[in-house]
């Protein structure tokens, strides 16, 4: 999943005081608000990548398996599962009397005809690769790349109205981390075939089979749910509504909390965070995330397919530096990609993380001369970043970087969540400020993202990554599969196709009248399973 101006905190604070003077208790409205960042790429549950987007979908749709507070598997609409012994087939029991929110019966074939419609090459959907790549379901590779249109030779099938069964080339230990409802979401078929894709817009045509239902989606502000008196759970589900606000920018979206207007935000100004931990203790969350960034480079670019110059612009990254005094975000420093999550996966790290810094930054001048660029000819680049306060930072800080060690010129051009998305697609970028939000805390969920069958749009394909990858799924158990993972991972930072940055943390406000609210890696934090005040 990919994820992703400052006002002084005088004028925050003098708010904050007026407010509590003038509301010294603000009542709820039983609705719970809250901040989303740059508006939703897609609401499309079987196209959406990006993971705020996501929580909307969480909301509004169940997979097989839900997540609860803290982000474990939890049953979700299949009450139960079981696992063959060579680990390939899941049979999964959905629970009795399943209905859509429009009263409709919810069958198993209708999960498998959600996984038909995300692999369809038509839908050009960004994560079929899910069913492929990270878990390699029989003749989903196949439906993907247009080889053959025939439903019936997918290893998803629906023997019954209440059975699921998910077949597998090689075994995958982390399957159930990937049958939520961001990667499982099952279609209405009726609606479907009335409405096309207006049917996951159109707040008159939506059906889902979530805690929640869409019922108002207004661009550029907000979208507006209600509980699903049809959800399977619905006594317990304590909020009746539920608001995402578009808070594009981050020191509005913190006046709007201290005003009772959002109750968990995007994110924290980066440079209120301490004041705001002094003031507000309580309502401050920051924790672990699976996150990271990355800047990619773009290999169709002349001067960047010279590994050489790769290399020099990563190792002139000054990384402790960008995030102790620049970002000052609480990210953590990385020279991997996959590591970071999972404490049995011992992962590689590019092979100058030992040196220091000014040895780095040595090597990155000799290898930039070798390549025949220097302050007498600058190599000359754009950034393209997001509008989120705490990368624009990072990009101007490694620009500046660039400039001073390697006399680089990089511009940086910063863009809302979707136009960023669409940028990279596009291929208008020499260098991506990148990130994924890993499914799971594991390097599988990283490290399958970069095969070349996910075709993800890094124009890069590496034979010998991909073989490795192989090796690594053929190994049913977890230490072992661990040790290969590792082995593609090195395969990855050798080719330098981007430069690691950083393990980003999960960084929230939460009003105290939310309870429930809990530090999720994945991030994970389903209205269901919280409650107001």
């Amino acid at each position: 999943m990919k994820g992703t101006g400052l006002s002084n905190w005088l004028a925050s604070a003098a708010m904050a005081l007026a407010l509590a003077v003038a509301s010294p208790a603000l009542a709820t409205d039983g609705v719970l608000d809250r901040g989303i960042g740059s508006e939703w790429s897609s609401l499309d549950p079987h196209v959406n990548f990006d993971a705020a987007a996501g929580w909307i979908q969480s909301d509004a749709y169940e997979g097989l398996v839900n997540f609860d507070g803290e982000g474990k598997v939890i049953p979700g609409a299949a009450e139960s599962w079981e696992v063959s012994e060579d680990g390939k087939t899941y049979t999964f029991r959905l629970r009795e009397g399943l209905k859509w929110s429009n009263g409709d019966p919810l069958v198993a074939q209708q999960f498998v005809d959600g996984i038909l419609r995300t692999l369809n090459p038509e839908t050009a959907s960004e994560k079929g690769y899910y069913f492929y790549s990270v878990i390699q379901i029989k003749g989903a590779e196949a439906l993907a790349n247009g080889e053959t249109t025939d439903p019936a030779t997918l290893g998803v099938t629906a023997p019954d109205d209440r059975t699921v069964v998910v077949e597998m080339e090689t075994p995958a230990p982390h399957i159930l981390d990937i049958m939520g409802s961001f990667q499982v979401a099952p279609l209405h078929g009726p609606s479907y075939a009335e409405a096309g894709s207006a049917v996951f817009i159109d707040p008159a045509k939506v059906v889902g089979n979530g805690a929640y239902v869409i019922k108002e989606v207004v661009p550029q502000s907000h979208v507006l749910l209600e509980a699903n008196p049809n959800y399977w759970d619905a006594a317990n589900v304590s909020i009746k509504q539920v608001k995402y606000h578009v808070t594009e920018d981050v020191v509005t979206e913190l006046k709007r909390f201290q005003a009772g207007e959002i109750d968990i935000t995007y994110d924290i100004p980066v440079n209120q965070i301490d004041q705001l931990k002094a003031d507000m203790p309580d309502e401050v969350i920051i924790g672990p995330s699976t996150e990271v960034t990355y800047y990619t480079f773009n290999l169709t670019k002349p001067e960047l397919q010279n590994i050489d110059v790769r290399r020099a612009l990563s190792l002139a990254i000054d990384r402790e530096l960008l995030q102790e005094k620049i970002v000052k975000g609480g990210a953590i420093p990385s020279y991997s990609y996959a590591g970071g999550f999972d404490p049995t996966y011992q992962g590689p790290t590019i092979p100058e993380a030992s040196m220091t810094q000014a040895d780095r930054n040595a090597k990155a001048q000799e290898l930039m001369a070798a390549a025949g660029f220097g302050p007498d000819n600058p190599l000359k680049l754009n950034i393209v970043t997001t509008v989120a306060e705490d990368r624009i930072r990072l990009a101007q800080g490694i620009s500046l970087m660039w400039k001073q060690t390697l006399g680089v010129e990089a511009s940086v051009e910063s863009l809302e969540r979707k136009a960023w998305l669409d940028s990279f697609y596009a291929g208008t970028w020499d260098v991506f400020a990148d990130n994924l939000v890993g499914d799971f805390a594991g390097a599988e969920t990283f490290l399958a993202y970069m095969r070349p069958s996910a075709d993800a749009g890094y124009n890069w394909d590496k034979p010998e990554f991909d073989a490795q990858m192989d090796v690594a799924a053929s190994k049913a158990d977890r230490a072992e599969r661990n040790v290969e993972l590792a082995k593609a991972e090195q395969i990855l930072l050798d080719d330098v196709l981007f430069a690691p940055i950083a393990i980003e943390p999960f960084r929230r406000l939460v009003s105290k009248k939310v309870k429930g609210y809990a530090v999720s890696v994945a991030g994970y934090n389903n209205s269901q399973f919280l409650s107001l005040e």
